[in-house]
């Protein structure tokens, strides 16, 4: 036996990473990909990884 962790398993750790980097978002999959709702914004992307890269490009500048 393996000790390879299930696509289950290394999904749902992907996404509490991006539960993590992008706090105050929520995220959902369904037949058509990923999308992250934070209010009234949705935003929707074929994969996990593309959602968190829109996500970054899209974060609001943090001020020092």
């Amino acid at each position: 036996m393996s000790n390879a962790p299930t696509a289950d398993l290394v999904m749902q750790r992907l996404l509490q990473e991006a539960i993590r980097e992008f706090p105050g978002w929520s995220f959902e999959r369904d037949h058509s990909g990923w999308t992250a709702t934070r209010g009234e914004t949705r935003l929707t992307r074929s994969s996990l990884a593309a959602l968190r890269a829109l996500l970054r490009v899209h974060r609001p500048t943090r001020r020092r």
